[in-house]
């Protein structure tokens, strides 16, 4: 008996790289805002803070995708990206899917960003 239960999988985890390690992560929280939050190794590593998330220790919510994020999404009106958006099957809508496949690296800093479907 499930006592009418639903089990479902952790909303994505956007999560931002420096060196290859996990220092901050972007979700989909409840109600469809986004929520951003630096982890440990960001203090740690003492890096700058990402522009317009000043401080490191707030966990920041928003409707809106913050502009560090939004800035790095290519133009989806471009043909070529739309078509590529298409053949790779993803929601044009899912902003965390398109920054994890079009936006990993930006030439000017030094941040990765990583799609992770498993992180709770």
């Amino acid at each position: 008996m499930t006592w009418g239960m639903k089990y479902s999988t952790p909303p994505p985890t956007l999560e931002v790289l420096f060196e290859g390690m996990p220092v901050a992560e972007l979700k989909k929280g409840r109600g469809g805002r986004y929520v951003f939050r630096y982890l440990e190794a960001f203090k740690a590593m003492k890096l700058a803070p990402l522009p317009g998330l000043q401080d490191v220790d707030v966990v920041y919510e928003s409707e809106d995708l913050f502009p560090f994020f939004a800035e790095r999404i290519p133009d989806m009106r471009r043909p070529e990206i739309k078509e590529w958006v298409k053949q790779q099957h993803i929601d044009e809508g899912d902003k965390l899917a398109l920054l994890g496949a079009l936006s990993r690296r930006s030439v000017t800093d030094s941040y990765e960003l990583r799609l992770n479907k498993k992180a709770a």
